[in-house]
């Protein structure tokens, strides 16, 4: 076996090691193959075996992602956007992925408040907006949305 070919079969096996803990974009592959010294050479036929097998495969990277963060940790459209972007999706993938998905961020951002509203209890109320507004905003929703679904949640707030 050639050096060439023992580094091809270090960066393979180090490739599945990172698909066990979840799926990577491109980006994120091509990052992590430069952190651990792999050659140019190598990495692009790592990359470019792993994309003709299907385990690299951007769009399907973005979709579970959206899918994922809207199961286990909700976000607004634009953060999500973001976040796919500082993976490397590239954005095309990223717009036709979140037009196929139903999101109502009025309804989401409502959600959240009921949810959050319980940890929020025992703070009086001026702390509590500020929290709950600083808790959507970092969840990437705009300041209109926010002071809207606040205004008509006030009651419950």
């Amino acid at each position: 076996m050639s050096m060439q070919e023992n580094e091809e079969e270090r960066a393979r096996v180090y490739l599945l090691k990172l698909f066990k803990h979840r799926p990577r974009s491109r980006y994120e592959v091509l990052s992590r193959l430069r952190q651990k010294g792999f050659s140019r050479p190598v990495i692009e036929i790592t990359i470019q075996k792993a994309e003709s097998s299907g385990l690299i495969n951007d769009a399907r990277f973005a979709k579970l992602w959206i899918e994922d963060r809207l199961a286990c940790r909700p976000k607004s459209r634009r953060a999500m956007q973001r976040e796919l972007h500082a993976k490397g999706i590239d954005p095309e993938h990223i717009e036709k992925t979140l037009a196929r998905v139903e999101l109502d961020e009025e309804a989401l951002a409502k959600q959240l408040i009921a949810e959050r509203l319980a940890r929020l209890r025992s703070v009086d109320r001026e702390t509590r907006m500020r929290r709950l507004v600083g808790f959507l905003r970092r969840r990437g929703f705009s300041d209109r949305l926010i002071h809207q679904v606040l205004k008509e949640t006030r009651n419950d707030a």
